[in-house]
């Protein structure tokens, strides 16, 4: 019986972690870092390069749409939103939290997107939005990609008439 125990215990507790890299805080440096290099791309208008923060084999769910699968579709999304205005969004990311379970990590977060006075904000879009997001970011070559990632706004939708 202690042996049948110990076995359980040793399959429900997530590995301990190998490397330094793999510890939480290291996990939500990296992820604060990439969301505030995120904010930065955006506002200078780079949001093609936003692929570079994605795993090769991604899948973005963005709401309102498709998914979007792999680094190239994703990084054609991202430079479809950058030209859509001039000049671009400001946008800010707050990771509300993050689980870190050795090779992945999950992130919980905040975000806002404000169009700068002047801006030609896309059709249907408001001129402000926030919401919120999920991230599911894994070790890649020791870099924190993100695997999965999803976002909604907390600004209902208006109806079309």
């Amino acid at each position: 019986m202690r042996r049948i125990a110990i076995v359980l215990v040793a399959l429900v507790l997530p590995p301990a972690a190998s490397a330094a890299s793999q510890a939480p805080a290291d996990a939500r440096r990296a992820i604060d870092a990439a969301n505030a290099a995120w904010a930065r791309l955006t506002a200078a208008g780079h949001s093609d390069s936003l692929a570079e923060f994605y795993h090769s084999n991604a899948v973005v769910y963005p709401p309102n749409m498709s998914a979007i699968q792999g680094k190239v579709a994703i990084r054609e999304f991202f430079g479809a939103i950058s030209n859509m205005s001039s000049p671009p969004p400001v946008l800010t990311l707050r990771a509300d939290s993050v689980w870190n379970a050795g090779s992945w990590a999950l992130e919980l977060g905040r975000w806002t997107w404000v169009w700068p006075a002047g801006a030609k904000v896309p059709p249907g879009e408001a001129q402000a939005d926030s919401g919120k997001y999920m991230a599911r970011w894994v070790q890649e070559k020791g870099r924190w990609v993100i695997m999965q990632d999803t976002w909604s706004s907390d600004v209902m939708l208006r109806p079309q008439h």
